[in-house]
């Protein structure tokens, strides 16, 4: 009883710490005409990173030996969440700074990050007529083909885009999309890339050292994600997510507390369930296999995402088709029907773009969703630079053409 009340004392001591280094000199006035958004994203992220290192545990014996667990050989077991090392996890993925290699030996594998620009990622390429593998291919809505055999189809009149009849975007879809022998049984059609949000149990259970996912992704700041799909939320009824009860709740009051999301992404690369906390071992962990494995994008800077991704992907960006579907999708920041997209999403399946307010960087709202998200703050901080780096990969390419 003694050690719970000195727990509680520690937990009001440790929230007052967040607190002090989060709202300290953050929220005050800001001139939208003058802030410089990334140093003051900058100052944010210095703060959190600050607080995260003061918050973690301190490493004993105990959480450094490695376990029977972790060194046995799982090559013949179904994969499972968090249940094997994370070098066994690497080996299923091209490192990022080798050349592409044949489709038998790799399949492109894009990370379909929510709220992220990734739904206009697909509706690009689909119009450039690639062959794409997601969850449309099992809908019997898009004319789904009921087969043992994997096809690929055509599922929209004047669309020469095509899809995969498995679902790769659950973990269920995957197992199964995996027994079906997806990716591996030698005569099936030729998929451009896979697209799942689901990324631990598709890089676990699709690929293998001998089938390599060659990975991209296009990113977004977390908290502007994060408003974007309460916004969404609010009206997609059809979503297995959504809650009536947040139609008619202001933004601040959705913002006050975790809604058991935080920090997605690093979960998700990581392979931790939502319910366990992540650490700063896991955003380590995390920028690791962004780094060393990872084309990034930036939705705010989605022309230049997309000629990468372009490059990575072996497009011809002089073929007239190609240019076509690049300026419909590419000169609105991945929206090309955003002057249609100004009212209120009503229907599934309606363009995912859409105008909503937005969160007041250093405001009450930013800064409650930068401590319920700190971990992916710190992420995308590492992406932005990384995208950065990265650009010497394409300078080259880029003068050749």
């Amino acid at each position: 009883m003694l050690l719970y009340k000195y727990v509680e004392a520690l937990f009001e001591a440790q929230k007052e710490i967040v607190d002090s280094f989060l709202e300290d000199e953050v929220v005050a006035e800001i001139d939208e005409d003058e802030v410089d958004h990334e140093k003051e994203d900058d100052e944010i992220v210095t703060k959190i990173d600050e607080v995260a290192q003061m918050l973690e545990p301190r490493k004993t014996r105990a959480n450094v030996e490695v376990s029977e667990k972790e060194t046995r050989n799982l090559e013949h077991e179904e994969p499972s969440v968090g249940d094997e090392p994370q070098g066994i996890v690497l080996s299923h993925m091209a490192d990022v700074n080798t050349f592409t290699q044949s489709h038998n030996s790799e399949t492109f594998f894009f990370w379909h990050v929510p709220k992220a620009g990734g739904t206009s990622v697909q509706r690009l390429y689909w119009c450039m007529g690639s062959t794409i593998a997601n969850e449309v291919g099992i809908n019997p809505k898009f004319g789904f083909h009921d087969s043992d055999k994997i096809v690929a189809f055509s599922p929209w009149k004047d669309n020469p885009g095509k899809v995969v009849n498995v679902d790769v975007c659950t973990h269920d879809g995957i197992v199964e999309a995996k027994n079906r022998g997806f990716l591996t049984k030698k005569y099936q059609p030729k998929v451009d890339f896979v697209s799942t949000s689901e990324f631990y149990s598709a890089t676990k259970i699709l690929f293998s050292p001998d089938h390599k996912a060659r990975l991209f992704a296009l990113f977004r700041h977390p908290i502007e994600a994060a408003v974007s799909k309460f916004y969404y939320l609010q009206k997609a009824t059809w979503e297995p997510t959504y809650n009536k009860r947040w139609a008619g709740m202001p933004l601040e009051q959705w913002a006050s507390q975790d809604r058991g999301e935080n920090n997605w992404m690093v979960h998700n690369l990581i392979g931790k369930k939502m319910s366990e906390e992540v650490t700063i071992k896991d955003l380590e962990a995390a920028k690791e296999i962004i780094r060393s494995k990872f084309v990034v994008g930036l939705m705010d800077k989605f022309d230049e995402s997309v000629h990468r991704f372009n490059i990575l992907l072996g497009i011809d960006e002089s073929d007239p088709k190609t240019q076509e579907c690049i300026e419909k999708f590419s000169s609105n920041e991945g929206d090309g029907n955003s002057s249609r997209n100004k009212n209120k999403i009503v229907k599934k399946n309606q363009h995912n773009s859409y105008s909503h307010p937005t969160a007041e960087r250093g405001s009450d709202v930013w800064i409650s969703l930068a401590k319920i998200h700190m971990y992916d703050v710190l992420l995308y901080k590492y992406v932005m630079e990384l995208f950065r780096e990265q650009e010497a990969m394409f300078e080259s390419t880029s003068s050749v053409n």
